[in-house]
């Protein structure tokens, strides 16, 4: 009886894995931009920036299918290792190991992972969301 549980708790659990790694495709799929926001808690850009930029651009593109949001978080060891999950599960690693400035907003094409453009989060609200219209319409 204790094998019969065992195995259909083991089938539950690669059966749901298969349909969340479904979902997280056909999301990538979709996308044709994939945003990375390469952040610090030293960084001072971020700091006097950070909070502007989430509340004002990156949280009106969150539901926006053409668009796929990367936190890259350079703070420490840890949350780079966090984030680095983030980066691989996108697709963008090389990317991510290339392009480290902080207080930057990448924009990359989902299918090629090329870098578009960039821009600072010191910019106004206004020129980051230019940038990020600008990236959608192209893409």
């Amino acid at each position: 009886m204790k094998n019969v549980i065992s195995s259909v708790l083991m089938l539950l659990i690669v059966v749901t894995s298969t349909a969340n790694a479904k979902k997280v495709i056909v999301k990538e799929k979709e996308a044709k931009v994939i945003v990375m926001v390469n952040t610090a808690s030293w960084c001072p850009a971020c700091q006097g920036n950070g909070a502007r930029v989430e509340k004002e651009v990156l949280s009106s593109y969150m539901k926006n299918p053409k668009v796929t949001i990367v936190v890259n978080d350079l703070s420490n060891e840890e949350t780079k290792k966090v984030s680095k999950a983030s980066c691989d599960k996108a697709g963008i690693t090389t990317v991510a190991q290339t392009n480290v400035g902080t207080g930057m907003i990448y924009f990359i094409d989902a299918k090629t992972k090329k870098v578009l453009s960039q821009i600072s989060v010191t910019k106004t609200t206004e020129e980051i969301n230019a940038a990020f219209k600008n990236v959608i319409e192209k893409a």
